[in-house]
């Protein structure tokens, strides 16, 4: 008899955290490195949001609360998101969750059975494919190409639904790529789904990081099914990654199974963060435009760090804090994949970046630059990425 379950085998850990271990390791040992791997905004979380969890900690919130999380936090998304979507979320749809992570996935094992099919975008976040895999179902996933922005287009969703597609997973602004769906894609991907009878699952972690004006378009603001499940959270729009706050906004019969997976998994999340999170969402959000200008101000610059290396393309990215950069020239020239790229840039060069293949095997070939960093570390990464590569071209 087995000691593990097969099911376990079946989920991935996030490739970035394994490349901040080998980065941290190589710390350790006295070597300086930049960091451009983890997914993480190296801003505090704002202040108010802070003082909130404090005063809320004073007053003793510090129990259990009902596991779809307290009524205040739950009509403040269900507000937030009505305002900034155009749509009417009523509170019972809304279920807090640690982290998006979490909603992602509570949301996957509440629908899929054995068999299933779920469309996701590849390369994307690990989790899609992982947790489709884990309860039982089949990850189907969409080639996403420099050819075509990265972006996730109706046409191509088509080719591949059949009659056993239970979800589509969108996520803009993208991970690890930076792109931004146009409402046509939306709005095409949901009459797809609707048509189906599937459900489209729309990882929101990243909005409102957007550049150049870009508008961001949800499902549920073009949904005529209850078929849209958003998962969104705290993490990246606050910089309250370690807060381990998120949710999901669900169709109304799938609040009680949702509800009784989490409950099972966590219980629910801490009191005292969940008071935060309704500062957050409640207070000022100058600090959320802040962050964004900062981030579009480090795309700018690590744009114009890019273009003096040869042997790599990119694309701007339109959101997020990633930029997905093309090294299939130098790995032919090396003889490597992209992990052991990856790699030998810490070890030799000082420099962490993310292997694309962690991000699935339509990655392979590429790097994925978080500039999640101060602008001078950044221009200093990338000086080391260009001095690495031509160093290993000679």
């Amino acid at each position: 008899m087995k000691r593990t379950s097969s099911r376990v085998y079946k989920i991935t850990q996030e490739g970035a955290f394994a490349v901040l271990a080998k980065a941290k390791d190589a710390e350790a040992k006295g070597k300086n490195v930049i960091h451009m791997e983890i997914g993480e905004p190296d801003f505090d979380t704002p202040e108010n949001i802070k003082r909130a969890a404090m005063e809320a900690l004073a007053k003793g919130a510090t129990h259990y609360t009902p596991t779809p999380g307290i009524l205040g936090l739950r009509e403040a998304i269900a507000e937030k998101v009505s305002a900034e979507l155009g749509v009417s979320v009523n509170w019972k749809n809304v279920l807090v969750t640690l982290g998006c992570k979490e909603a992602i996935f509570a949301s996957i094992m509440s629908i899929v059975d054995d068999g299933d099919e779920v469309i996701y975008p590849n390369p994307g976040y690990p989790a899609y494919e992982s947790v489709t895999a884990c309860s039982g179902g089949k990850p189907v996933p969409l080639r996403l190409s420099e050819s075509n922005e990265f972006r996730m287009t109706p046409e191509e969703v088509n080719e591949l639904v059949t009659s056993k597609t239970k979800a589509i997973i969108i996520n803009s602004p993208h991970n690890p790529c930076g792109s931004v769906l146009k409402k046509e894609d939306v709005k095409g991907i949901v009459e797809i789904a609707e048509d189906r009878y599937a459900f489209v699952i729309s990882d929101e972690i990243y909005y409102p990081i957007l550049f150049d004006g870009l508008r961001h378009y949800s499902p549920l603001s073009f949904a005529k099914k209850d078929n849209v499940i958003l998962v969104d959270g705290f993490s990246k729009r606050y910089a309250m990654t370690g807060w381990r706050l998120g949710y999901a906004v669900v169709p109304s019969d799938l609040v009680e199974p949702v509800t009784k997976l989490l409950n099972n998994m966590t219980s629910c999340p801490s009191q005292f963060v969940q008071y935060a999170g309704i500062e957050a969402l409640r207070g000022p959000q100058d600090s959320v435009r802040r962050m964004v200008k900062a981030y579009e101000e480090r795309r700018n610059a690590v744009m114009e760090e890019l273009k003096k290396i040869e042997g790599v393309t990119y694309l701007k990215p339109q959101g997020a804090f990633y930029t997905f950069v093309n090294v299939q020239k130098i790995l032919s020239r090396v003889g490597m994949n992209s992990e052991q790229l990856v790699a030998r840039l810490i070890e030799d060069y000082g420099v962490a970046v993310l292997h694309g293949s962690s991000m699935g095997k339509y990655g392979e070939g590429f790097i994925r630059i978080s500039f999640a960093n101060s602008v001078e570390n950044l221009v200093e990464g990338i000086s080391r990425l260009g001095k690495a590569f031509s160093s290993m071209l000679r």
